[in-house]
């Protein structure tokens, strides 16, 4: 089973590159020439990824409890009911999954319901010899974080989605965020988070993936998109068709230092240009970007990103798979007409 897992996951990150499908969240189901308004904003629930460890687990809320315990001076259990009382709070947060490529579609961006973990993990009272925090969830997945990673302000418990209560697949009836780290340390339909003494390797971390998981900083295009059409495809058609001039619009998001710049380059990465920005106050938001193309002539251009953080580090040409996020430049064969 293990390498069947690994296998449906290569699969998903290189499907994710190859095909832009029309039910992504960045397909352009707009004219020809002008890019929906509402580009960057929330993903539709039926149309955000799903990455998971196997199947999607049916769980009874009625059932379901989340236990914090280990290296705690004071365990406890929390019911479903107990945790919707709580004081809610809500966010808006994009989440992308670690096998995600440049202009990849396993990303999305909703606005999340649920509750502050820090002061329940304050309730407990870690103890001062706990190292490690082990999240275990339903469908049998497992990871962990150092307790100072698990600790910090931005960590939440998720139970509703873009106002709705949080989709089976999307982990019903409750999901960890830790803001700045791929989802494969997010577990979704979490049951437990035992404190321990010593590190704890998880699934994937085990096969070689990315023990620390920071997200890396990385881009794409919401607009225009490659043809998604099994005919464009069959004949290899990969080139974007727009007339000019046109706005190209995309993303870019990083890890907790956020993103400084994007810039554009027309030309395959011969000059570059900068890109305006939208205003985004938290780094854990895709940040979105427009960039005027007044092409002087028709024809074929290949259009690229490069994303700065806040660190100083950007994108490079070409970066080799570790396992770890990818962060290359994102290409786009662009095919101008109508000058």
């Amino acid at each position: 089973m293990a390498s069947n897992r690994i296998s449906r996951r290569k699969f998903i990150r290189i499907a994710s590159g190859a095909l832009a499908l029309a039910t992504s969240p960045f397909a352009a189901r707009v004219g020809a020439n002008e890019p929906r308004s509402g580009l960057g904003g929330a993903t539709a629930n039926r149309d955000f990824y799903v990455t998971s460890y196997g199947g999607t687990p049916a769980v009874d809320a009625h059932h379901w409890t989340l236990r914090i315990h280990g290296l705690v001076q004071r365990p406890f259990s929390l019911t479903y009911a107990d945790i919707i009382r709580m004081p809610s709070i809500r966010r808006l947060l994009t989440l992308e999954c670690i096998g995600n490529p440049p202009d990849g579609t396993a990303i999305g961006n909703a606005e999340w319901t649920g509750l502050e973990l820090k002061p329940l993990l304050e309730r407990a009272g870690i103890k001062r010899n706990a190292v490690y925090a082990a999240m275990r969830a339903a469908d049998g997945y497992y990871t962990g974080v150092p307790v100072a990673e698990l600790t910090r302000e931005e960590n939440w418990l998720v139970y509703r989605m873009n106002g709705e209560p949080l989709p089976r697949e999307h982990g019903f009836p409750l999901r960890i965020f830790i803001p700045g780290k791929y989802g494969m340390k997010q577990p979704k339909w979490l049951t437990e988070i035992e404190f321990v003494d010593t590190p704890f390797i998880g699934y994937w971390e085990a096969r070689g993936w990315s023990n620390e998981a920071w997200r890396k900083v990385n881009s794409g295009f919401f607009y225009p998109r490659r043809p998604s059409g099994i005919f464009d495809m069959l004949s290899l058609n990969t080139s974007a068709k727009v007339r000019g001039p046109v706005d190209l619009v995309g993303w870019a998001l990083a890890g907790p230092a956020g993103i400084r710049r994007v810039e554009i380059s027309t030309d395959d990465g011969a000059t570059w240009h900068a890109a305006k920005l939208s205003q985004n106050s938290s780094p854990y938001v895709w940040t979105v970007w427009r960039y005027p193309l007044a092409a002087a002539a028709s024809g074929e251009y290949v259009v690229r990103v490069r994303a700065t953080d806040g660190n100083g580090i950007t994108q490079p040409p070409t970066n080799a798979e570790r396992l770890d996020g990818a962060t290359s430049q994102p290409r786009l064969r662009l095919s101008v007409t109508g000058v």
